[in-house]
């Protein structure tokens, strides 16, 4: 397949860890109900991939989840799968969420190994959730830099590409209340430009996202943290300007098809202010687990949200009705119930950056 073939990229999310022994601030991440898929839905999965890639649909990502492998009750099991191993070959590189919070030495040395057999030939890249309070701990940072390494040293037929923080939005704003300043803005500018995370990529999760946003306690809660995330990142965008990326405002950003398997389904999720992973119905694949599947899925959803927004008073006249259609957003509007904007596009449109 040539480059200037590939029509998208195929990041796919693979829920299959079960237990975490942590509890990070405001995780909603499934520990549990994350279930081994059957053989049958191994050979779907499988076919899948390879029908994308026929299509050129390029499969890039492979994201092992959503809990910490290093402390799920099925990382043995993950480990030393032939058929996560087949799967992990036709992706361009794999993801691996781990914290690296293990305090023994021997255990990433077995760890290593161990996902030097699976990803034998490929290239890795690490998620791990980070906390804000930890922006600038020295020796948190240098701890998790030297698990790495000893996980890495024995991991000779792997290639290491990055590791990415994670910080879950909704736990990370500081407020510093002896000058009555939020410094949101400011976190965001560190997690672009500190030389203590030199090497690391830092995203944001809007966790809220994985709960049922049929509650309307959680849609609320969803709504609000969405909405507060967007205003700190227009803001921290308008004051330092080139030094922040804002993904929402990328073209090629989001038009990917970020896919989901989560005991037994498939979801294709969407797109907005970096990290939204979300189960409910509207995104669940229906039709065959096949290209042609897919692409109905997606080209029927797109066309709904086009016809949403321009009866949508917010949306109607805005010149950013394709794209958000692409991401999902207009879904996630209708399933939170409103119909204000939750994207920062319109209020940073002179920022868009044009392709």
């Amino acid at each position: 397949m040539r480059e200037d073939n590939i029509k998208k990229y195929i990041d796919f999310s693979l829920e299959i860890t079960q237990g975490c022994q942590f509890n990070c601030t405001g995780c909603f991440i499934d520990k549990e109900g994350n279930y081994w898929p059957t053989s049958n839905q191994f050979e779907k999965l499988m076919f899948l991939v390879e029908d994308l890639n026929n299509n050129e649909f390029k499969p890039m990502n492979l994201q092992v989840g959503p809990t910490d492998i290093m402390t799920c009750n099925n990382m043995d099991k993950i480990l030393s799968s032939t058929d996560v191993k087949q799967l992990a070959k036709k992706f361009f590189k794999t993801a691996i969420n781990c914290a690296f919070l293990d305090p023994y030495e021997k255990s990433y040395i077995d760890f290593g190994k161990k996902l030097n057999w699976l990803l034998e030939g490929g290239l890795v890249k690490f998620i791990i959730p980070f906390e804000a309070y930890h922006i600038d701990n020295v020796e948190y940072i240098k701890k998790i830099r030297n698990h790495i390494k000893i996980t890495l040293d024995n991991m000779p037929d792997v290639t290491h590409t990055k590791t990415y923080f994670i910080l879950n939005y909704e736990a990370t704003s500081i407020y510093d209340r002896a000058n009555n300043k939020n410094l949101t803005e400011e976190l965001i500018l560190k997690t672009h430009h500190s030389n203590l995370l030199k090497g690391f990529d830092v995203g944001f999760n809007l966790a809220h996202s994985r709960l049922n946003m049929q509650k309307p306690e959680n849609a609320k809660a969803f709504y609000d943290s969405i909405m507060t995330l967007k205003k700190y990142l227009t803001g921290a965008k308008l004051k330092y300007d080139n030094k922040i990326d804002v993904y929402d405002l990328m073209l090629h950003e989001g038009t990917d098809w970020d896919i989901f398997y989560k005991a037994g389904k498939l979801y294709m999720t969407p797109f907005l202010q970096e990290g939204v992973a979300s189960f409910d119905k509207e995104f669940e694949v229906k039709k065959d687990w096949t290209f042609k599947g897919l692409y109905e899925t997606y080209l029927e959803s797109f066309l709904n949200q086009v016809d949403w927004a321009h009866n949508n008073i917010d949306c109607k006249n805005c010149q950013f009705v394709p794209m958000c259609a692409e991401r999902g957003v207009h879904s996630l509007m209708k399933i939170i119930n409103t119909t204000n904007c939750i994207s920062p596009l319109k209020s940073l449109e002179q920022k868009v950056i044009w392709k």
